[in-house]
């Protein structure tokens, strides 16, 4: 029977692998990020008094939301590349652009729709506090967002694979992705969700730093992650 490598052991060959190549994926995370917070700038700008306002803001962030879902599928080409010591550049975080972007889009309005629904307590609370001032909600609110990050913690551990599996299997349309999450972290949801937790004191860091850390930071998690992928592939 296979061993599987502790976390630890999984942070340690991200680090050899990442050994010279943080120039590769910080400069993709800024990229990528900066995209992104041009796009966030544009939406807080927007007038949301009208009707017609407020459905194109959510428009804007549904777009938002799909951009995201098509960087995660170049972030992990990237980080495959890198874990697998083949040639890396930071152009590759673009790659979801232009392959298989229906199926990254697919696979993020997936995730992003089971973790809305796990907030969903935390919301209907939180609006029932902030409409009345009743301090007895704060209670099951706080339920609610407990609820809602263990059901994140939960949910990215289950489709920790699915990123990667489109560039793994491009011939696997996206359900059969979805599927095969579940397969594959069969047995080992616990020690991706712990090695999600471990990363806790870096995410801090990040705080601490006032986002200064967290081209670091995320290539760090991301190459992590990437290993635990590699590992649970390799059985």
């Amino acid at each position: 029977m296979k061993e599987y490598r502790t976390p630890a052991a999984l942070k340690t060959a991200a680090r050899v692998h990442m050994f010279g190549r943080y120039g590769v994926t910080v400069r993709a995370y800024i990229w990528m990020n900066a995209i992104l917070l041009i796009m966030t700038w544009l939406f807080a700008s927007m007038n949301t008094q009208g009707a017609g306002s407020l459905i194109s803001l959510y428009i804007f962030y549904a777009i938002r939301f799909i951009v995201l879902g098509i960087f995660m599928s170049g972030t992990a080409f990237l980080y495959l590349n890198i874990a697998s010591e083949q040639p890396a550049y930071p152009g590759m975080v673009f790659y979801g652009f232009r392959n298989n972007t229906d199926k990254a889009v697919l696979i993020s309005l997936v995730i992003d729709a089971v973790q809305m629904v796990l907030c969903i307590p935390m919301l209907v609370f939180y609006l029932i506090f902030r409409s009345n001032g009743d301090m007895s909600y704060i209670i099951p609110m706080a339920f609610g967002a407990a609820l809602a990050l263990a059901g994140l913690l939960v949910t990215k551990a289950l489709f920790l694979p699915a990123y990667y599996l489109i560039h793994d299997f491009p011939d696997y349309g996206f359900a059969q992705i979805i599927r095969l999450c579940p397969t594959i972290m069969k047995g080992h949801m616990g020690r991706a969700i712990y090695m999600y937790i471990s990363f806790i004191p870096m995410l801090l860091l990040e705080i601490l730093s006032l986002g200064a850390a967290a081209p670091w930071v995320e290539s760090y998690i991301n190459a992590s992650v990437t290993e635990m992928y590699l590992d649970l592939m390799r059985k």
